[in-house]
Parts: C-alpha cells; structure tokens; sequence
C-alpha cells in the first residue's frame, strides 16, 4: 500500500513530471539556467491558442516538486519562469507573447520574474518616448542577454493614487545592476536604473493589480510545491534508514513519528493540489495559496528534522544525502520567504486590522466580479472588453465580429460567450465600463470640500479631457452612443442592461451638472442655464474623440497640457465675457 498520498495526472501532466524527475536523477545534471534552457522543460511555457500554455498548472507544479530536492536552482528558476510566463500571458499583446513566450523559448531562453526587494514594487516614471522604472530587488538567476524578466512597478504619477504596472525587460537592457557581480546564485540582488520604450509596457499603464495577484498567488503555490518535493525526499530517505533494519529492532517512538510525518506530508500535496487546480479554474487562489505553502513548509521543515534525528542515532547512516536536502531547502526560502511571512498573510484574512477597511488589502485576493457586476473586472474580461473596445471604434460596430476580437487576444469565440452571449452585450458591457471609469475618476474630484465650486469643475473637465486620452476606444464608443447601433435591436433583457447604462451615463452627466449650478449659485460664473450650459461643455472635450491620436513619442506632460487647455477653454466659454452685438450694430460698426 502507498502511504503518501499523490495527486491524480493527465497522461499529460504525468509526463511532463517523468520528464523532471528524470533529469533529477541523472548524475552530473546542470543545475543551472543554461541546464533547464537545455532540458526542454521550457516548452510547457509555451503559448497555446485556447489553453493559455502547452502544460497544465499541475504539471508546472508536478515539474517544480520533483526538482526540487536534486535540481534546487532549476527548480527555483521553473517557479521564476511560471510567474513571467502568466505576466506575458495575462498582460502582453499576441506580439509579446509570440516573442518572448513562443520564439524565445524555442530557444532555450527564460522568462523570469523580478521581486521588489524592501519595498513591495520598483517605481515607474513616464519619460519622453517612454518609461524610467527604478529600484532594488532580485531575481532567481542572474538572466543572459537573451533571457527576460518581468517586473511590477508603481507608476505613481497617476492622478487618483498609486497603480500597478508591469513591464517586459530584455535580459541585455541597460542600466540593470547585479550587487551579486552575476554570482549565479539563486537570489540575485539587482538595482534597475533602466530606460523602456512603450512597446516594452504589458497592458495598459496602472492595469496589471489583478495580474500581479495572480501570480503572487501561484508564486506561493510554486514554493509550496517546491517544500513538499523536499519533504517527500527526506521522508523516503528516512524510511530508508529504518526500513533497513530488523524490525524487532525498529524503535517505536521512530515508526510513530514517521507515521505522524507521513499524515503531515498526505494534507500538505493535497492542499497544494486543490490551490492548483482552483487557480487553473480561475478561482481566488490567494487564501489557498498562502495556506498550500504555510502547511507545505512547515511540513517539511519538521520532516528534515525528523530525518536528521533518525539519521544521528545511526552512525553509519549516509548524512551526504540529507546535507543536500538542507541545501535545497535554503535555496528555496531564499526565493519563497519565511513561514512567518506566510502566517501573517492568514492572520490579516483571519483578524483583520480594523485600521483596513473591506477589499483594501489586494495581497490576498482578487476582485473576481463578474462581467455583469459592477467594480473591477477580472483580466480576462479586461482584455476581451479592451480588444472589443478597440474593434468597435477601427471598423465600426457592424463590421466587428466575435471571431475577429478572439484572434486579436488570443482565444476561441466560445471563450467570449463564456462571458458575453452577443455582440449587443459585448457592445454595452463596454459602454460601460467607459463611464464606470469616468464616474470612478471624477466622483472624487466632484465631492472635494474647501475648493470653490468653479475650480472643481475646471478640475472635472480636466480629469474628463485626460480620460479621453488615456482610454480614447472606450470614449469613443462612448461618444458614439448606445442608440446608434443598438435602439430597435435588442433583446428585452438587453434593454434592461441598455437602459442602466444609460442611467450611468445621466449620472455622470450630473457630476457636472451640479458644479456648474453651484458655480452659478455662488456667483462664481454668470446666471445662465446650467441645463443648457452642460451640452456644450460636454462637446467641447468629447469632440477630442473624433481629432485626438496619440503622437510618437507624447508624455503624460504633452497630454497635461492639451487637458489644460481643453479645461481653460470650456471654463472661459462659461464665463460669457464675449457679448456678441446686435445685427443692425454689427451692420452700422462695417459702414
């Protein structure tokens, strides 16, 4: 009978794992980066149509395990290479993704993922034709010049706060500094000082919070997987030592620590199992995630103690063997922290600080709310509603098709009537998340106390005006207008949805609305219609959908100063200094 439990495999994953733990077994086997670019385990990073990636979650997982105690730095740089490899796949375009997940890895190259060190994230700074991104950190491994990484940084030049963005780095890209002079270690401490071009920017600027959590969650998968491969070694090799023996001569209090060990080591791969396979499905694998590794290292930290105990009271006992697996486990709480860290993580799920408020912390979870819900979709969605966005407004509505917006991303048609079950839905569900994102940028703005009431609305048209800019698809299917394509072909259940966008929409429009009549009021502008002056001022800077492109090399800067512009323009006609003359005087004032 088998008495550490294993998880069941696809004929697929169970060769993929064969695979890695083969290559553990081989006598002289590399245990680099260049020995994994060589061992072909890569492959299963590779990008699949319809699947995500050639190899399942389990697999990746299964192949990490079995490293992990012969194979410690490959099995560290596997781990590495599953987060850059999610980050590309979630957040890059089908270019990236061919270039660094498909061709790179034909060649044997990795993707790796960059840690802040210290500070959770590196910074980003807008700069002329593109980004600076700073700060201290480390990878697994120093990466070749053909290798990549990918790193997460704050871009907090945004209006609004602090927001997460995520950037591709050639391994050769200049200005990345190795504190460790390239040692080849497993952590490799580094400080960036680089200088990327747009196309080197995964998703849009301040989208990559959901990504990020993710893979925060598989990272920690990844490590646990790596403590139950340990612990399953030093399990067998302890049953070994004591299975050698006669069995009159087998200590009991040994056997029943064993058995104690074996029950531990059973929960802590089942736990690791049930987070893979709820984060393959889509699931909030965070929680599961922290438990899977927090269960998995202490796990095996009580397992290699209880292999040294046995082994000590053997003096002949093979003590080579249990070295490297302390080797291995160093390496790995290198990488994957400390099982405090870990158990802080369930204590703020568990007893919340009362100084945090309700979906504030974003370590733990992601915000999974359904396409039709409201708040902050999940990136699938995202990236199906970005992709539509941008359909609809380069070859009209009526051009556009499902198939057209699944090759753009990536995906069959049925995985966007996974979430939308037409066009029209799909047509509506980008309205709106175009005002969503209005409503969510200037609400703030609208309800700020101590300003007079004219420069708050100067403060709203420039936040609108920015808007535009920064999410010029979205405005301009906006700007289009639902009636246009949908009034008189639509579903009575789409009408429903239909009629609450345009609810959003009204909503909006009242943000302004009553600035101005408190503007008005306060006699910060003169008496006028505020029903009627809100027309034009909303023309004013929507019309920006119909001339603005963005120019090659334009800053945040350039487009500050267009919203400037746009704001004092719209404010000015407010004031109605301009009192045009009668026609009789106009006619006297040219004779």
């Amino acid at each position: 009978m088998t008495v550490i439990w294993s998880p069941p495999l696809t004929a697929s994953e169970a060769r993929w794992q064969g695979r890695a733990r083969a290559l553990s077994g081989q006598s002289g086997a590399e245990d680099s980066a260049a020995g994994l670019g060589g061992s072909g385990l890569l492959r299963m990073f590779m990008p699949r149509r319809q699947s995500g990636l050639a190899a399942s979650l389990p697999a990746i997982l299964g192949a990490v395990e079995a490293m992990a105690p012969g194979l410690p730095c490959m099995s560290t740089l596997l781990a590495s290479a599953l987060g850059a490899a999610m980050a590309l796949l979630r957040l890059g375009n089908a270019r990236q993704r061919k270039s660094w997940l498909g061709e790179a890895i034909e060649q044997g190259c990795l993707p790796l993922l960059l840690k802040g060190g210290g500070q959770p994230f590196f910074s980003a700074i807008p700069d002329a034709g593109g980004w600076v991104v700073q700060g201290q950190g480390f990878t697994a491994a120093a990466p070749r010049p053909a290798d990549a990484m990918v790193v997460f940084a704050v871009s907090a030049h945004r209006r609004g706060g602090q927001a997460l963005s995520a950037f591709l780095l050639p391994g050769d890209t200049a200005g990345i500094s190795f504190d460790g002079a390239g040692s080849g270690g497993p952590r490799q401490p580094l400080t960036l000082d680089v200088r990327l071009s747009h196309d080197l920017l995964l998703g849009a600027d301040g989208s990559a919070q959901a990504a990020f959590d993710e893979i925060e969650a598989l990272c920690r998968i990844a490590a646990a997987a790596q403590a139950t491969g340990t612990a399953l070694a030093a399990y067998e090799q302890a049953c070994r030592t004591v299975q050698g023996e006669a069995a009159p001569a087998t200590p009991e209090p040994t056997a029943l620590e064993l058995a104690s060990c074996a029950s531990a080591l059973c929960a802590a791969r089942m736990m690791l199992h049930e987070s893979a396979r709820a984060a393959e499905a889509g699931e909030n694998a965070g929680l599961l995630g922290a438990m899977a590794m927090l269960s998995a290292t202490e796990c095996c930290d009580r397992m290699i103690a209880a292999s040294l105990r046995i082994a000590g009271a053997r003096p002949l006992n093979d003590f080579a063997r249990l070295h490297r697996l302390l080797h291995s486990r160093q390496i790995h709480l290198a990488t994957a922290g400390t099982a405090d860290a870990q158990a802080a993580l369930l204590a703020g799920a568990i007893a919340p600080s009362a100084k945090s408020k309700p979906g504030a912390s974003r370590t733990m979870s992601r915000n999974t709310t359904n396409a039709r819900g409201g708040g902050e979709p999940p990136d699938r969605v995202v990236e199906i509603l970005d992709a539509a966005a941008d359909a609809f407004t380069q070859q009209s509505y009526d051009a556009t098709t499902l198939d057209y917006i699944g090759d753009v991303i990536g995906v069959t048609k049925g995985s966007i009537y996974y979430h939308y079950r037409s066009k029209a839905d799909l047509f509506v569900a980008v309205y709106r998340r175009a005002m969503e994102m209005n409503i969510d940028t200037v609400t703030p703005i609208a309800g700020q106390t101590g300003v007079r009431a004219i420069d708050r609305l100067y403060r709203m048209v420039h936040a609108h005006a920015l808007q535009v800019m920064k999410h010029l698809s979205y405005q301009r299917v906006a700007v289009q207008g639902l009636e246009a394509h949908l009034m008189g072909r639509v579903t009575e259940e789409q009408r429903t949805r239909l009629n609450e966008v345009i609810a959003l929409r009204d909503r909006y429009e009242q943000l302004f609305l009553r600035a101005l009549q408190q503007a008005i009021d306060a006699g910060e502008l003169p008496q006028q219609s505020a029903r009627m002056a809100v027309k034009p001022l909303f023309g004013a800077i929507n019309h920006t959908t119909l001339w603005y492109q963005p120019r090659p090399g334009e800053t945040a800067a350039d487009r500050d100063r267009i919203a400037n512009y746009l704001a004092a323009f719209v404010i000015s006609g407010l004031q109605l200094t301009y009192q045009p003359l009668p026609v009789q005087a106009a006619e006297d004032a040219i004779h």
